[in-house]
Order: C-alpha cells, then sequence, then structure tokens
C-alpha cells in the first residue's frame, strides 16, 4: 500500500486508482502543480515586489508616496529645538479585487488509459495559461504607468554603450532626488537575444553568466526578458520601490495554496454523474505601481 503524497517513484508507478484517489486531494493536487508551477515564472512577482492584502474588495494605495520632507535639514545649534516639518498629504488611488480563474476536466477514462499523463497535461494547460495571463497583466499595468523616458547615447551595438546608457538610466534615477535606485531591466525577447552577448563580452573571462543561463547581474543590474513584445524600448526600474501585488483572501474551502509565493489557488472538484474531475485554478490579486517614476524607458537604442 503506498503512503499518501507519492514519492517520485511511486508516482511514476501509479496505478489508475491510486491516481483517482490522488486527483481527489486538494492538498496532493496543490502540491503536484507547485512542483510545474513556480514563482520565478511570473515576472509581474518579481518586478512588483511589495505585498498588499486587499480587504473588502478595495485597497487604497498612495500614488507617488513622498519621501523627502517639505523643509531640508538644518545645522542645528547646541540646546536649540530641531526644525519641525510637516507629513505630506498622500493623494490615494483605490484598487478593486479581481479574480483570474480557469478550468479543465480529465476524466476517468483518460486516467485509467493513460494514467498520469492526463492529469499532468491539465497541470501543465493551466500552469501556462495563469502565468501568461498574470504577466500580460501585470507588464500592462506598468507599461501605462510610467512615462518618465531618456534617450539613448547611441544605437545598441556594444556592450561598452549598452552600460554607458544603463548608467546614464540610474543618474537620471538619482537626479530626482527621490530616493530611487534602478536596479532592474526589462527586455523583451528579441532584444534580450541582442544585448546579452554583447554585455557579456565586458565581462572577465572567468564570469559565469553564459553556462548558467540564469538572468544576469551585470553593472548591479537584473537583466531579465519578458516574453511580452510590446516592450519595444528596454525598460529600467527601482523594483524594491515600484510597486507591488494586491490579494485578496477567498475563504473557499475547496481550495489550496499553490507554492509560496505564486497567488495561485488550485481545487479539484469531484463530478460523479459525469465520471470526471474538474481541475478549477484562480489567481485573486491586483497589481499595483505605487511610484511610477521610480521606472525609466530608454529609447532610442535601436535594439
Amino acid at each position: 500500500m503506498k503512503t499518501y503524497p507519492f514519492t517520485p517513484s511511486q508516482l511514476a508507478a501509479a496505478s489508475a486508482t491510486d491516481l483517482l484517489a490522488f486527483i481527489k486531494s486538494p492538498t496532493l493536487v496543490a502540491r503536484r502543480l507547485s512542483e510545474i508551477l513556480t514563482a520565478q515564472q511570473f515576472l509581474g512577482l518579481f518586478l512588483l515586489s511589495g505585498r498588499y492584502t486587499i480587504t473588502g474588495g478595495a485597497l487604497a494605495v498612495p500614488t507617488n508616496e513622498k519621501f523627502r520632507t517639505q523643509r531640508s535639514a538644518a545645522t542645528v545649534a547646541p540646546g536649540a529645538e530641531y526644525k519641525l516639518t510637516p507629513l505630506s498629504s498622500e493623494q490615494y488611488e483605490v484598487y478593486t479585487s479581481q479574480k483570474e480563474g480557469i478550468a479543465t476536466e480529465v476524466t476517468d477514462e483518460e486516467v485509467g488509459r493513460s494514467l498520469r499523463q492526463p492529469i499532468d497535461d491539465a497541470l501543465t494547460f493551466l500552469q501556462t495559461e495563469l502565468v501568461f495571463d498574470s504577466n500580460d497583466l501585470a507588464l500592462g499595468v506598468i507599461q501605462s504607468s510610467i512615462t518618465n523616458t531618456v534617450a539613448a547615447g547611441s544605437t545598441w551595438t556594444t556592450g561598452k554603450q549598452i552600460l554607458k546608457d544603463a548608467l546614464r538610466v540610474q543618474a537620471a534615477a538619482r537626479r530626482q532626488k527621490l530616493g530611487f535606485a534602478v536596479d532592474t531591466v526589462v527586455l523583451n525577447g528579441e532584444q534580450y537575444a541582442e544585448v546579452i552577448p554583447e554585455l557579456l563580452d565586458v565581462l572577465p573571462d572567468n564570469d559565469d553568466t553564459a553556462r548558467s543561463g540564469d538572468f544576469p547581474t551585470i553593472a548591479g543590474l537584473t537583466w531579465v526578458s519578458s516574453d511580452d513584445d510590446g516592450f519595444t524600448d528596454p525598460l529600467f526600474l527601482d523594483r524594491r520601490r515600484l510597486g507591488g501585488i494586491a490579494r485578496e483572501q477567498i475563504p473557499s474551502p475547496e481550495y489550496r495554496q499553490v507554492g509560496g509565493d505564486t497567488g495561485v489557488e488550485i481545487a479539484p472538484i469531484r463530478e460523479p454523474k459525469s465520471d470526471k474531475t474538474r481541475l478549477q485554478a484562480r489567481n485573486v490579486h491586483v497589481p499595483v505601481v505605487t511610484n511610477p517614476n521610480a521606472g525609466f524607458f530608454l529609447t532610442g537604442t535601436g535594439a
């Protein structure tokens, strides 16, 4: 008799009866989806690092938070009082809860004939749709919120020129004197394929970036690739301060959380009258940009 949860070898050798018992358990199905779906696949979670909780279906978030006081610091004589400055009056933007969901079905006949394959196919289908929908929503909010631009000094044909323009964007962020420090660059897939090899030329010969396949950190900037070809210009961000993801906790007992920070929940719903199990996944979240000035588009790169 097998003990749940299955080990990988047990899962590979599981019978149809074992798998039908497996798919009935919300906890086990969530655990299996978490092996397929990771938070790292959600680019929006990476770029919007803050986390907020939606209460009552809505969330009020301050826009363009003030990080400088109305009065500057001044020299204080011995025994004298410090200069008092009032807190700034914030403007708030209200975000309402948004639930993205998708479902698919696995029949008992499919499990009997192909064992675990239809279950994994269904979970992979859910994973693909949830990742693309979430990323499209987050990137759309980011793109529509950021208006700052910096013109490139020249087209991006060499690693030296790319780094020169990257440093110019970082300087532009500092000139705002709002405490922003650009640490991330977002490129579309084609740009990423062209830019990264040029940047690798300026790295030491013993650097392992080309072999690891990870998003590289060069000159203090993490260079990431987006599947959204709508990014025609490189986007530079201070992702610590750009914004975050707001989530609402819905008390549905059938659902289980997937992974650590994906925000995804899944519920297997048995439909005995139809001899099938419905796998239903949802992501209750809203991307929030609190500081549009934390981002810059770099124009004229030709990439």
